[in-house]
């Protein structure tokens, strides 16, 4: 779905040959790397930046780990779990016959909703994703806006989607819900505002030792959360979604990693606009 001549293919068509302001710049920090980004200013929640429009509005696919501080704020805000809560990661994690083995290190202690977000652990989202009732985190994730449009590429771009499927593998964003780049950004754009204490700690913490590290830049403070998913063409995708007090950034592009090969463009993107040159 987002190989080098699909995008191609895509630039080619007529609705998006016009050049526009929203790139501002920002292309640069893609380094040819084949993907797609979105820059938002976090208060009034306007697009101040895009690289390649037409994948950021256009383009629905799996979010893959950037959806835990989501549906792990929906738990808390539920009740369903606490931050203290403290679970065992047995690291291995099988689900619908595929394997979803956590790929952090044995951390030496029980997970928390905290260090869930840090290390991106799947076991304990998937466990406590479990106690959503069916169809619940489907609404959930309509309410984030996930499978709403933003507004911010007028009257081509496209929605994302969300459909009932098993808790535990929506969760982790392989199943039931496909975004676009643009609508994971509005859906941080809320959860910045409303972010439990222990969501938003795990964020910064995955950022300043955790998955996310390569988003750091010296002097910010950054949250964020990375994410790997494989589109049902068998295209591997890297993510990043996060924010700092004055923005928030989602980066999807073609990468095994979202901590090595969209981390890196976040921070660039960041310390940009942070210091004026976007």
């Amino acid at each position: 779905m987002l190989r080098r001549n699909a995008i191609a293919s895509l630039l080619a068509t007529g609705a998006w040959t016009k050049k526009v302001a929203w790139t501002k710049g920002i292309d640069r920090y893609f380094e040819g790397a084949h993907g797609t980004s979105v820059l938002v200013d976090r208060k009034t929640r306007r697009l101040m930046a895009a690289h390649a429009p037409e994948l950021a509005g256009g383009s629905a696919v799996p979010p893959g780990s950037t959806l835990k501080p989501l549906v792990l704020n929906a738990l808390l805000e539920r009740g369903l779990v606490r931050a203290d809560d403290a679970f065992p990661c047995p690291g291995d994690l099988r689900l619908g016959g595929r394997s979803f083995a956590c790929s952090h290190p044995p951390l030496g202690a029980p997970v928390t909703v905290r260090t869930a977000i840090a290390y991106s652990c799947n076991c304990f989202a998937a466990h406590y994703a479990s106690r959503f009732r069916a169809g619940e985190l489907t609404r959930v994730l309509e309410r984030w806006g996930l499978g709403s449009l933003t507004g911010w590429f007028g009257e081509h771009e496209g929605a994302g989607r969300v459909w009932d499927a098993p808790p535990q593998l929506q969760a982790l964003g392989e199943d039931g819900v496909l975004v676009t780049t643009a609508s994971l950004a509005m859906a941080y754009c809320r959860l910045a505002s409303r972010a439990a204490p222990a969501v938003l700690a795990g964020m910064a913490d995955a950022v300043s030792f955790g998955t996310a590290q390569r988003a750091r830049v010296t002097g910010l403070k950054v949250a964020g959360k990375t994410g790997s998913a494989r589109t049902p063409a068998g295209v591997y995708l890297a993510w990043f979604a996060g924010f700092t007090d004055g923005a928030v950034v989602t980066v999807m592009l073609q990468g095994r990693s979202g901590g090595a090969d969209a981390a890196p463009i976040a921070g660039r993107i960041l310390e940009a606009h942070w210091k004026g040159r976007l």
